[in-house]
């Protein structure tokens, strides 16, 4: 007779196989955990190109639709062209294939004038500053001298010793620092010119990806649309296509959003430089459009870096700069962005800062820029399930609604202050400085109330108050008592 296993029999079977599996897996993850980290970071390594090109793709996807939504199907409209019962052009793809051309060339484009006109300039205008750099220093001296000259001894020594120190600490920064260093700094910059040949390698591949994403961007959402329905009930996957949309229109809105706006404001700043005469109009005009990307802090480090450049060149230019940018992050923050951006993330000023500090210490520079969506995200979607549970518990989800409240008890709610709030302290003492007044308003009344004792006055109203509702309170225990006796006495 053929043996054959049960059903239970096979099950743990099947979960003896999965735990040794498991206890095998993380013995390898405690004991070997290095080489799969540097398998991990092979991998992303090896897939930087497709990341750039998914990457870019997504961004560019707002201006293919546009093109194709508002330019050429209204031409092709025009043209007599008649759309089929699912509303799409009979030609659908050659008008994609359009569009993805007229995209791809204006990127182009766009590299080619940054290439050809911008980086030049801005190289030149460093260049400038490098070599200006011993006449900055002389005109720096020559003003440190002539503060000296009027003033005082001892504004003089300390000036001087503060100078010295400043000295002695350069000296031993470069004689122990960067001299001993000089071979790994040879050796880091020969790294970071390999370093440009990968990453445009990565680039062209990534422009060929992004090809591939732009024509195929509405099979990926199918794909995953059948993805979630295949693997999820009904419910569970209509929230995470809601879930996902949330994030593409957050991320759409705030990143878009930002390039737009940072760069009508760099075209502002350039065109204020130009009309003011403040040296190197591009290279500032593209360190107040870069660091405007950055939410929040963005404004101020590029009024830093500017006016810190200027400062060198021309003190005057840099006081009339930093009053510019001053005036201009005003018209940003409160006509331009609002404009553009709107509410794109819903965060409030506290949630943007503590965004940015987070993910800009995991990510440096990029977590600068992407915390803030990212977070929105995390925050929708908590809000969301938040909401979600608390319509089961048949609960509002008006945020202001629990601000006073002090308890909820069998749906009801208790609020702060109320004398029927009497549980899970709800009776809150006050503050430190609250229980020292009242207890000095105490020992006020203690003393009047000894003094009063004394010289035979009568009590103040609240005490009389107090008396009144204790007798009060005595009669109606007496009342209580003689109706308990009388039906007592009834009974027997």
């Amino acid at each position: 007779m053929k043996f054959r296993p049960d059903k239970d029999q096979i099950t743990w079977s099947i979960t003896g196989i999965i735990t040794a599996l498991v206890v095998m897996l993380l013995y390898y993850v405690i004991f070997k955990g290095g080489h799969i980290i540097s398998g991990i970071h092979s991998v992303v390594n090896g897939m930087e190109g497709i990341v750039t090109g998914l990457v870019l793709g997504y961004i560019l996807s707002p201006i293919l639709n546009f093109i194709e939504q508002k330019i050429l199907e209204k031409i092709w409209e025009k043209a007599g062209a008649k759309r089929d019962e699912n509303g799409e052009f009979r030609y659908k793809q050659l008008i994609r294939n359009i569009a993805i051309i007229i995209t791809m060339t204006l990127v182009v484009f766009v590299v080619w004038a940054f290439l050809y006109y911008i980086i030049p300039q801005i190289y030149q205008s460093i260049r400038d500053i490098i070599r200006n750099i011993p006449m900055y220093y002389r005109n720096i001296d020559r003003s440190i001298n002539r503060f000296m000259e009027s003033s005082d001894p001892a504004t003089i020594n300390t000036v001087n010793t503060v100078a010295d120190q400043i000295y002695i600490r350069v000296n031993n920064f470069i004689q122990e620092k960067v001299l001993p260093n000089i071979s790994e700094i040879i050796s880091m910059v020969s790294v970071q010119a390999l370093n440009v040949i990968n990453v445009f390698f990565n680039l062209i591949v990534g422009f060929i990806v992004a090809i591939y994403v732009l024509n195929a961007k509405e099979g990926f959402c199918g794909k995953g649309k059948k993805m979630a329905y295949a693997f999820f009930r009904e419910d569970i996957a209509n929230e995470v296509i809601s879930s996902s949309r949330l994030v593409h229109t957050t991320f759409t809105g705030f990143i878009t959003g930002k390039i737009v706006d940072s760069t009508i404001v760099g075209i502002l700043c350039y065109i204020a430089c130009m009309v003011l005469d403040i040296p190197y109009p591009l290279l500032i005009a593209v360190i107040v459009g870069v660091t405007n990307i950055i939410p929040f802090f963005g404004p101020y480090i590029g009024g830093f870096l500017g006016g810190l450049i200027l400062i060198l060149i021309n003190p005057l230019s840099a006081l009339e700069f930093i009053i510019f940018v001053i005036i201009l992050q005003q018209v940003d923050g409160n006509i331009i962005g609002p404009k553009i951006l709107g509410n794109s993330t819903g965060l409030s000023s506290f949630w943007v800062i503590f965004a940015i500090m987070l993910f800009g210490s995991v990510w440096g520079f990029a977590g600068w820029i992407l915390g803030v969506p990212i977070f929105a995200v995390i925050y929708a979607l908590i809000s969301r399930l938040t909401d979600y549970y608390l319509g089961r518990n048949n609960l509002p989800t008006d945020e202001d609604t629990y601000i006073d409240t002090a308890y909820i008890e069998d749906g009801k709610f208790h609020y702060l202050g109320d004398p029927n709030s009497t549980k899970y302290r709800a009776q809150r003492t006050g503050s430190s400085w609250s229980r020292i007044f009242r207890s000095k308003h105490k020992d006020e009344h203690k003393r009047s109330h000894k003094d009063s004792n004394v010289t035979g006055t009568k009590l103040p109203i609240e005490h009389s108050h107090v008396t009144e509702d204790k007798a009060l309170s005595k009669d109606k225990t007496e009342n209580k008592n003689a109706e308990g006796a009388d039906v007592k006495k009834d009974q027997e």
